[in-house]
């Protein structure tokens, strides 16, 4: 089992389900379109134990330089970790999610929910001077469709970018996966589950 996962042996970015996979425009479009997503990456300590960690942020896709850029404080857990190995970029992988319905199921295997996701694997870099102020005003501007940068806020300065950490991801691999029945599977020989929650729901919008 864990050999059939080896990502030495196989693509971590091909999705077990064929029917779910979609292709790269469909991933494109989502990186896109969704402004929020999650980072992992790893600090390896003095005793060569490795720490995982998963950063939620704010974050742009370039299709032009085909990678994500972001941004956190200027120190920090993020920094440490890409900063290890700035010469050959941090290995790091992005997860973006768009969710919709819980679908309920009389079976706990079958209980769902509608997602569409990305994961991304690449390697990441710490931006430094004119590359970080142009990732930074993608960003600002992706995130806020309509501002522009120098024209709705003064522009970004050197100032600014002294109190902030910019990151580009460089993409290597991607993976895309849609899942957006209109109901879960159920199991026979269980009554029909109660109204409250025969039908999917969103999260949230029920008291």
């Amino acid at each position: 089992m864990s050999g059939f996962y080896d990502p030495a042996q196989r693509d971590p970015s091909v999705s077990r389900r064929p029917q779910n996979r979609r292709d790269d425009a469909w991933i494109e479009d989502l990186l896109l379109r969704v402004p929020l997503g999650r980072v992992a990456t790893v600090y390896r300590g003095e005793d060569d134990r490795v720490w995982p960690f998963v950063t939620p942020l704010a974050f742009a896709y370039r299709p032009g330089s085909r990678d994500l850029v972001y941004h956190t404080n200027v120190v920090g857990r993020l920094r440490a970790n890409t900063e290890q190995a700035e010469a050959q970029g941090h290995p790091a992988t992005f997860e973006v999610t768009e969710t919709g319905a819980l679908l309920p199921s009389t079976s706990p295997l079958e209980l769902s929910v509608q997602y569409r996701s990305v994961i991304v694997f690449g390697t990441a870099r710490v931006l430094r001077g004119e590359d970080a102020r142009a990732a930074l005003t993608t960003l600002s501007e992706r995130v806020f469709p309509g501002l522009r940068v120098g024209t709705h806020t003064r522009p970004i300065t050197d100032a600014d970018l002294a109190r902030t950490a910019v990151y580009a991801l460089s993409i290597e691999r991607w993976s895309g996966k849609e899942n957006w029945a209109d109901g879960a599977a159920q199991e026979d020989g269980w009554p029909e589950l109660p109204a409250h929650l025969a039908a999917p729901f969103v999260p949230g919008s029920r008291a």
